[in-house]
């Protein structure tokens, strides 16, 4: 179960005063980093919640989005789990803080397209290319569904991190672009395979003029669904 260690309206709150309540140095350092994230979809009115685990979750996500009663929860899994150290690994300390501010857009593009109602819609005109064969297993029909949908919503929300990354910090989108690519370098034909996303922004002036992030990423978004395995 989670517990609220922090929530705010404009920023984040200390831990609990409890020894067992205190923030860890590696969940210290991610909500620090995400600060300027969190701050800005708190200005769009994202109805935004941040919790960290207190138990030992070691094969779960260090940071990931969850829907609960129609809010956004932002969940830090951090404790006894290698992937919240391993996530970053031999990255440049200088760059950290800024890859992990990616991140955390990244996980706020989720939140902008569930509030929105377009979780794991397409847009007008779009039809999902999966074929069914008549003798196909129902199951795997339906998990095959269930990765393309995922893996759209993972490259929108990639779009939207690295959107940020050029907003925020130019001098650095190069190297934060190369990251991810490298890392969804490692996941062919997994839900996170956003490769059909992330490569149409080798050149950030791909980006189109808009006011949020998610405006910036909607036009690139639809042309790598038509690139999409």
């Amino acid at each position: 179960m989670w517990k609220h260690v922090l929530i705010g309206i404009l920023g984040l709150v200390s831990a609990q005063s409890r020894a067992d309540d205190a923030l860890t140095a590696t969940e210290a350092r991610w909500i620090d980093a995400g600060r300027p994230v969190v701050s800005y979809a708190k200005r769009q009115k994202l109805p935004l919640d941040i919790v960290v685990q207190p138990d030992e979750r070691p094969g779960e996500a260090p940071l990931a989005m969850a829907f609960v009663d129609g809010r956004c929860t932002l969940a830090l899994t951090m404790r006894g789990n290698p992937h919240a150290e391993a996530a970053l690994n031999g990255v440049d300390p200088a760059l950290l803080p800024v890859l992990i501010e990616a991140m955390t857009a990244h996980e706020i593009g989720h939140c902008w397209r569930y509030v929105g109602g377009a979780w794991h819609t397409l847009p007008a005109g779009f039809v999902d290319a999966a074929t069914e064969a008549p003798d196909d297993d129902r199951e795997l029909v339906v998990k095959r569904r269930d990765m393309r949908q995922a893996r759209r919503e993972e490259g929108f929300a990639d779009l939207v991190g690295l959107a940020w990354t050029w907003a925020q910090y130019p001098q650095h989108y190069a190297r934060v672009q190369a990251w991810f690519e490298q890392v969804r370098d490692d996941r062919p034909g997994e839900h996170h395979d956003t490769r059909a996303w992330i490569r149409l922004v080798r050149d950030p002036q791909a980006f189109s003029a808009g006011a949020t992030p998610f405006e910036q990423v909607r036009g690139l978004w639809r042309q790598g669904l038509l690139d999409e395995d």
